[in-house]
């Protein structure tokens, strides 16, 4: 590690310098359009055009994640070894579509596109659905983030856009509802049924070795939420989730080669909290904290979606499926030096098991990851930052043993609003 740290050192002052010459590459222009007919004293449609320009420049000092632009400590093979590697991608661009349109009845409906260039296999930048839906009254109906998680949760400057390791935070289709107890309270709540666009389609690792296979689902993923709101943004927020997850269970023996359809059950809780500190000075700074746990849930964590870690075939009784139990979290705080300048410090871990006797290779995985951020608001839509990421995974295996690998990466790059 001390090797590591050296290079850490030489690496930091060559790509902050790095960080400022990129900050002026971007100038472009908010398109807005409002109708000149008018209803309920506003223009009876809306509409806005929105982009968002962001660079990923990525230095990986140690580990073997290179070649994806998110710190994904989990993909880190522990027993593979460093591969350095620069990146530099605009990947994450983002164009978003809004309207509002008023309604007779004094409300009004909400709509939002919004995609990316992440989509497509090989480095494609092939534009990807991030958001599509619309909202009338208390109803969402559409694809938008998951009512298990909070779309208010997200450590603000942060360059790494899949987040913590250990953060619950997911894009589904859904239904859902939100309501106050009180029209003029502070706590409210929330019920949703929620899928999975077709784009992944199962998040369990499938083994025809041992029988079992991909079956869509047969219900929706069911979620409720208490939400407690403070005047200055900040709240505290607590939700559940229950899951049926479905697959095939596959009869091996060539007498009886039947496929029948069997589900397990999975279920999660989390706890979120984002508070705000008002200065004597006016800045304001913030602490966001979630701590998580269930059986069956990996799909819903933002950086470990789509790793197979939902569950394993069993070895030992062929044709069935192990949900794996999970406890993640993770805490950040953002402080503001100055108005253009802050700071933020994250640490986040997420910890799975219940694999013996699986397809799993291991029994047991621990992933850490810790997040220094360092940003610069150079104009009110535009910031650069600088981001030393260090990771550690770790793999219980058979026997007892042990086996951990380290991974150190720098970010830089800037996000322009427009």
């Amino acid at each position: 590690m001390n090797t590591t740290f050296t290079k850490v050192k030489v690496s930091f002052g060559l790509l902050l310098a790095g960080c400022s010459l990129i900050t002026t590459q971007a100038q472009a222009q908010l398109i807005k359009y409002e109708s000149k007919d008018s209803l309920n004293g506003k223009p009876k449609i809306s509409s806005a055009l929105i982009g968002r320009l962001k660079l990923n420049g990525i230095y990986d000092i140690s580990g073997n994640l290179h070649g994806n632009s998110s710190f994904l400590i989990h993909e880190n093979d522990v027993f593979g070894r460093n591969k350095p590697a620069f990146w530099v991608d605009m990947r994450q661009s983002q164009i978003r579509f809004t309207t509002t349109t008023q309604l007779k009845n004094g409300k009004e409906i909400r709509s939002m596109l919004e995609g990316d260039f992440e989509g497509g296999p090989n480095r494609t930048s092939l534009f990807r659905l991030r958001h599509a839906w619309i909202k009338y009254n208390n109803f969402t109906l559409g694809q938008n983030w998951s009512t298990f998680g909070d779309s208010d949760l997200w450590p603000a400057s942060l360059l790494d856009w899949d987040g913590p390791t250990g953060m619950v935070l997911s894009r589904r289709i859904q239904l859902n509802y939100k309501n106050k107890f009180n029209p003029n309270g502070k706590a409210g709540y929330e019920v949703a049924v929620e899928q999975m666009e077709p784009r992944r389609l199962y998040d369990y690792t499938t083994n025809d070795a041992l029988g079992v296979d991909y079956a869509p689902k047969r219900m929706p993923d069911v979620i409720g939420a208490l939400r407690y709101d403070y005047d200055n943004g900040g709240f505290l927020k607590v939700a559940g989730i229950y899951r049926n997850v479905g697959y095939d269970s596959k009869n091996l023996l060539e007498t009886a080669p039947e496929v029948k359809f069997k589900s397990e059950n999975g279920w999660g809780a989390t706890a979120i909290a984002s508070i705000f500190f008002n200065k004597k000075s006016g800045l304001t700074n913030n602490l966001q904290a979630q701590f998580n746990v269930g059986k069956g849930i990996a799909d819903y964590f933002l950086a470990v979606g789509g790793s197979g870690l939902d569950g394993f075939a069993k070895e030992n009784k062929m044709g069935e499926l192990n949900l794996l139990n999970v406890h993640a979290g993770f805490i950040s705080y953002q402080r503001f030096w100055t108005p253009k300048f802050h700071t933020m410090v994250i640490a986040s871990y997420n910890h799975f098991y219940g694999a013996e006797a699986t397809a799993s290779p291991w029994n047991e995985m621990t992933n850490y990851h810790f997040t220094l951020n360092l940003s610069y608001n150079i104009l009110d839509n535009l910031m650069v930052g600088f981001e030393p990421q260090i990771g550690y995974k770790e793999l219980h295996l058979d026997e007892g043993i042990k086996k951990g690998k380290d991974a150190v990466r720098i970010n830089f790059g800037m996000l322009y609003n427009f």
